[in-house]
């Protein structure tokens, strides 16, 4: 009941600010549709530097004094915030200001995220955690925080010694796959998704190793003598 009426709440607040259209969308979505990700995957045993920002970040685990301000904006986020799942970590400026925030699921924890999840994912083994709803606040965006904060928060999965940090985008959404690899993540499987009258199917495909992005140039061919 409490999971019900949490649902019913985020419709709300996500009517409130305006919003409603995407939830129709993701209606119609599971009537009809097909979409394509790529998973994407960094390994946490190499050594990155996080690239830097136009905006000084701290990142940090979430505090319920942040709630209010992330249910603000991101309304959507009511239900899983309700949950608790843990950990949500936010990345804040110098003045205080939320700038970014984004789950950081181990293992065990990967199935209490599944009811907030549209389709699947793929089970992760005990080296893996999984980042998953990445958001930059409004004011933010264009300044480098994503690729910033998210190479910080993959490196918490160090601590329950993961060493693959995976993630799932769009194969479109090439602001996000950039901002993923200057965190250091890299293609590792594809995912295609099937909407038919609410019947879900999915399935993954492994690519080749040292598979690019496909806003990556190839490198030129070899000259010979």
């Amino acid at each position: 009941m409490r999971e019900v009426l949490a649902r019913i709440r985020t419709i709300w607040l996500v009517a409130k600010r305006g919003e409603i259209t995407e939830i129709i969308q993701g209606a119609q979505q599971r009537v009809y549709s097909n979409s394509t990700s790529l998973v994407l995957r960094r390994d946490l045993s190499k050594p990155l530097k996080p690239p830097s920002s136009k905006q000084p970040i701290t990142v940090r685990p979430i505090r319920d004094s942040d709630l209010s301000r992330i249910v603000k904006e991101r309304p959507r986020r009511y239900s899983v915030l309700r949950a608790n799942i843990p950990t949500c970590y936010v990345a804040e400026s110098t003045d205080g200001q939320l700038c970014y925030m984004q789950w950081l699921i181990a293992p065990d924890e990967q199935q209490r995220l599944k009811p907030y999840i549209k389709g699947e994912l793929r089970e992760l083994l005990p080296e893996e955690v999984l980042l998953e709803f990445a958001y930059t606040f409004e004011k933010f965006r264009g300044q480098g925080v994503m690729p910033a904060a998210m190479a910080t928060i993959a490196e918490q999965g160090m601590c329950d010694g993961a060493r693959w940090a995976i993630t799932y985008v769009k194969e479109d959404n090439i602001a996000s796959l950039k901002g993923c690899s200057k965190a250091g993540f890299r293609p590792y499987m594809m995912c295609e998704a099937q909407w038919r009258f609410f019947r879900f199917r999915q399935s993954f495909r492994l690519l080749p190793e040292g598979a690019r992005y496909s806003f990556e140039q190839e490198p030129p061919p070899d000259v010979k003598p």
